[in-house]
């Protein structure tokens, strides 16, 4: 169906609803990568006028991605609440605006009507709105869910505590833990992304978290951030698991590119019901989403990605979960460019998610090579408390810290509060006694009970406490056991002087990792040096601007490039080796060449090698090029990974078999994270050569192949030969 408008004379025509969608949106780096962003601002605002006057209706009988080919589309109309949406039904998009910044529009109204809207409503209506529009609105939602703690009531903050560890080592994440549920973190979730994908490593994280939770009677609950098949085995194998994780997307396309489909949500949701952990709710699921996702995936069919990242939400909400978080800027500037891109979208996420009845909370973040910084994201911090933000993503221990902030200017109190029953006692009353010295226990229950204290306040008491030690400075032996920068302090609201000043140094040091060139003649030089035949290329991205902005140029090779290794003629390999130079530089120069020459050392004498390949402005997928011309069976890309706060040398490792072109992130086992500092070089490579093996004997990597070389005993007399 063709819409048009006329505004002073310019007539403005567009093919489909999908179009006035795409053209509606607020302008987003990720819709002009896909090619369907407004021309002209003018074209942007006709694109409204026409999106004001569409019934609400139109979007149960147009759909903007088929019926017969997506299932989430499917899950959408099948699951429509007639009933509940008939008080708006005769509403269009723009009087529906009118209708939920009226007072007519009460808490009680929006909980009664969120199943009787679909995404594209909300999502178009969104569309319409300024800012405080986005901020009144979601005020006006409540959403409330429970497991051990009940989290969504009105004017409390809950808050996820992150407690990662570049090696997963328990007792560096038990710092962390310790740590930030001083700083009153945690009530949401303890959630942890491990580093590694090892079964057995991820059941030890589950079973000392689950010690902690229920050794100091923390009414609060546990996840390891793994894939959903993971969990399931972890739970089959009797691991305590609280809540099922899984990242998803808004088609049947990008959730494949996961692994993910209902059918498997539906067999661990059902699973996770059946341990019956929670103790006051059986919210058992915890999704995460973000903005860009199906277009990374190449599966946004040209849907603008805010409508693509609302429509997950659908899939969400069939599984009533515990808790749902947006990670609004962590994809990339090439779908979120800059502050004002992300601070929009982040209000946008958290909007659309609770008028859908979603317990949606925000992970307030920026990667480094965005043209963003603290400040955007102290705005968005705010603007989101303003706007009943319930739920808190501690992604960096400073934005864990950040969340005393609406504790301390708006009216906000930490989960649980004093009437939220019986699950309302204190979080880290003995936690803290038990890793102080025995003298000072007893303070420590006494002081860390006392309510009603804003989590800054805590936190002081806590770590006055902890100074008050035998010891002279009782979190000296803590820090020895991570990087992660404990026990902080603070200036008010904020982090004192000293602590600010290292903080933004390590995001100048990040910052600078991504923009520094690979010197390619010096680990040319390297690898030949170790007897490994090199060839040099280059993706279709011709500078680092371009690269930042354009991750698809990034995926292919130059066309000259691809011509010349075609002629290599290497066809039959086993292995294919891509250096690519992504993000940094600075971790391929320092890691690349010591990996592998630790790499050939566990592999057997005879292994078929393609000419190791350096690429440069390199994404992970180019491997699936340069291993298709190839015909190698396996390749395995090492590349710079986005810098964090502390490791701006970080190199990651993808292997995928068989591949070509089009090979999806589901299809790939990833290690991260390798340098002195987390996955050192011995290890990695024997944890690359198990895998390397068995991906090789069964034929297949990704979900399908999980990490178990921590039970193996590899070395060349008991690896078995590599398959041909």
């Amino acid at each position: 169906m063709r819409y048009r408008t006329t505004i002073e004379q310019q007539v403005f025509a567009f093919d489909d609803l999908r179009q006035v969608m795409a053209v509606a949106s607020p302008a987003r780096s990720g819709d002009y990568l896909a090619g369907i962003g407004a021309a002209t601002a003018q074209q942007r605002m006709a694109a409204r006028h026409v999106l004001a006057e569409t019934p609400l209706k139109q979007f149960l009988t147009e759909a903007l991605i088929p019926y017969e080919s997506d299932n989430i589309t499917r899950l959408i109309i099948d699951s429509h609440d007639a009933a509940a949406f008939a008080p708006v039904s005769h509403l269009t998009v723009g009087d529906f605006r009118n209708w939920l910044l009226s007072e007519e529009a009460t808490t009680a109204t929006l909980t009664a009507l969120a199943p009787g809207l679909t995404p594209e409503m909300v999502a178009a209506v969104s569309k319409l709105m300024r800012n405080q529009d986005l901020v009144s609105v979601a005020k006006k939602c409540s959403v409330i869910t429970r497991f051990r703690d009940t989290i969504g009531l009105p004017g409390h903050l809950a808050v996820r505590l992150q407690p990662n560890h570049p090696t997963d080592d328990l007792r560096g994440v038990a710092a962390s833990t310790l740590d930030g549920l001083l700083y009153g973190a945690g009530d949401a979730v303890i959630g942890l992304n491990p580093a590694s994908d090892s079964m057995p490593v991820l059941g030890q994280l589950l079973h000392m978290l689950d010690e902690v939770i229920q050794r100091f009677e923390i009414p609060t609950q546990s996840c390891v951030l793994t894939h959903v098949t993971n969990t399931l085995k972890l739970a089959e194998a009797g691991a305590p698991v609280d809540l099922v994780f899984q990242s998803i997307a808004g088609t049947e396309k990008a959730n494949l590119s996961f692994g993910v489909t209902p059918e498997l949500l539906d067999e661990a949701y059902a699973a996770a019901l059946a341990l019956k952990r929670g103790t006051i709710g059986n919210n058992v699921m915890y999704f995460e989403t973000g903005q860009g996702s199906a277009l990374s995936a190449n599966a946004n069919f040209d849907v603008d990605q805010q409508t693509c990242e609302v429509r997950a939400y659908a899939l969400a909400r069939r599984y009533k979960p515990f808790l749902i978080n947006t990670v609004v800027g962590f994809i990339g500037p090439e779908y979120l460019y800059d502050g004002k891109q992300i601070i929009r979208a982040g209000l946008e996420d958290h909007c659309c998610g609770k008028l859908l009845g979603l317990p949606i909370g925000c992970d307030i973040c920026y990667t480094n090579h965005a043209e963003a910084d603290q400040d955007d994201m102290d705005n968005l911090l705010v603007l989101l408390g303003t706007s009943g933000h319930q739920l808190h993503h501690g992604h960096s221990r400073r934005r864990r810290r950040d969340a005393q902030l609406p504790e301390h200017i708006l009216p906000r109190r930490a989960v649980p509060a004093p009437d939220a029953g019986p699950e309302a006692r204190a979080r880290v009353r003995g936690l803290a006694a038990a890793h102080a010295d025995h003298q000072c226990r007893g303070a420590a229950r006494t002081a860390l009970f006392q309510p009603p204290a804003g989590r800054h306040e805590r936190a002081d008491r806590a770590h006055s406490i902890m100074s008050d030690a035998v010891t002279p400075d009782p979190w000296a032996q803590w820090r020895s056991a991570t990087p992660a920068r404990l026990a902080l302090g603070r200036a008010g609201a904020g982090m004192p002087t000293d602590e600010t000043l290292r903080f933004g140094w390590a995001h100048a040091m990040a910052r600078d990792a991504i923009h520094a060139a690979l010197d390619v003649d010096a680990l040319d030089a390297t690898l030949r040096a170790q007897h490994w035949e090199v060839a040099r290329t280059r993706s279709r991205a011709a500078d680092r601007t371009t690269y930042l902005r354009r991750p698809d140029l990034g995926r292919q090779l130059d066309d000259d490039d691809a011509g010349r290794l075609r002629g290599m003629g290497r066809y039959g390999c086993d292995v294919c080796i891509v250096i690519g130079d992504g993000l940094s530089s600075l971790a391929v120069a320092r890691h690349a060449a010591p990996l592998l020459a630790a790499l050939r050392s566990q592999l057997p004498p005879d292994t078929r090698f393609a000419p190791v390949v350096i690429a440069t402005q390199a994404r992970v997928a180019l491997a699936d090029e340069v291993g298709e011309l190839f015909g190698a069976m396996l390749s395995v890309m090492l590349i710079g990974e986005r810098p964090g706060l502390s490791s701006p040398d970080s190199l990651g490792i993808y292997l995928t078999h068989s591949p070509k072109r089009g090979r999806h992130d589901a299809e790939r086992n990833c290690i991260s994270n390798v340098r002195p500092e987390g996955l050192p070089h011995e290890a990695a490579a024997f944890k690359l050569a198990w895998l390397m093996r068995e991906s090789l004997r069964r034929g297949l990597t990704g979900v399908g192949l999980k990490d178990e070389s921590d039970l193996a005993v590899l070395d060349s007399r008991q690896a078995p030969p590599l398959s041909r």
